[in-house]
């Protein structure tokens, strides 16, 4: 029996458990992809976006995903896999990923461990709030992955990858829900959109809206948009990443008095300041977009708009 997780917390929590533990590491709920791209033009492609986004090197992140990828093939087809996910949209669309992979690649016995709540934890995040015994106690509820779930994991992971918001919005009517927690990712998913009355996502929206109200450390933003948001499964760095594209341009949104985290310099020492420019946007009366242009993916759709001068 082989293990995949979600993190190192968890993959040191469950390290007793016999067989291989692969912590798996990517942001699938970040970053460009595209349904024509081949694996290493996947890899190149994203790549650049994150050493652009959050200065994680090129070269870093294209070995760790040949690296990661090799783990997978190397593994005995003979041999179940336990996948170790949570509910939210993070590991969601993590775990599309690796039923499409796994069964790519031949694995027949594949089964999952995967909740969306745990009694006496409130709010709950995911599984690294587990001490080992209660993470290991699960091992006992895993359930084996059916031939549904691996098609509407691959038809999920199709429509993700797609330019075309359609496919999403397809998606969410018609999954029968085979993968429980599938279908509310997707509708989080929708949510990293630009709304047309500002510009603003619902994240971008909710930071401002804290920031105004006087919350200006990074931490504390990060803690108080979070516990609101646990379906999401938001890292620190992808917040920093979005918060990030708010402060650039003439007329920026947020203002900072030291550089916001990012993979060379994760600690977040940050204090925000919302501009007149954010004020007014968070109002409705101007748009974001318009006043700094917009250079981001969600999945496969690419939002790009140049400010014009």
């Amino acid at each position: 029996m082989n293990h995949i997780v979600n993190g190192d917390v968890v993959g040191q929590k469950i390290k007793d458990l016999d067989g291989d533990i692969i912590v798996w590491r990517e942001m699938y709920d970040f970053g460009p992809f595209n349904l024509v791209w081949s694996l290493e033009e996947t890899y190149k492609n994203r790549a650049i976006f994150f050493e652009e986004k959050l200065e994680i090197p090129s070269e870093f992140f294209i070995k760790n995903c040949h690296d990661q990828y090799n783990l997978l093939n190397e593994l005995s087809r003979l041999e179940e896999i336990v996948l170790w996910f949570e509910h939210d949209r993070y590991d969601q669309m993590m775990l599309i990923y690796l039923l499409t992979e796994l069964s790519t690649l031949g694995f027949k016995k594949i089964s999952m461990v995967s909740i969306n709540k745990y009694p006496g934890i409130e709010p709950f995040h995911g599984l690294g709030q587990l001490s080992s015994d209660q993470l290991i106690e699960l091992l006992k509820y895993k359930k084996e992955i059916t031939n549904e779930q691996i098609q509407e994991a691959k038809s999920a992971w199709k429509a993700y990858q797609s330019n075309e918001l359609d496919e999403i919005n397809h998606f969410i009517v018609n999954t029968k829900q085979y993968l429980p927690f599938l279908r509310q990712s997707f509708i989080t998913h929708k949510q990293y959109i630009p709304t047309i009355e500002n510009g603003l996502n619902e994240v971008e929206k909710l930071s401002l809206t804290f920031v105004d109200e006087g919350i200006n450390s990074f931490a504390e933003l990060f803690n108080k948009v979070t516990k609101l948001r646990v379906n999401d499964g938001l890292s620190d760095l992808y917040f920093s990443a979005i918060l990030s594209e708010l402060t650039v341009g003439t007329n920026p949104l947020l203002k900072v008095d030291s550089p916001l985290p990012n993979y060379l310099n994760p600690m977040p020492k940050a204090k925000l300041e919302l501009t007149k420019s954010g004020k007014e946007v968070l109002k409705g009366r101007l748009n974001r977009i318009d006043l700094l242009g917009i250079d981001w993916w969600l999945g496969g759709i690419h939002l790009k708009k140049e400010v014009i001068n």
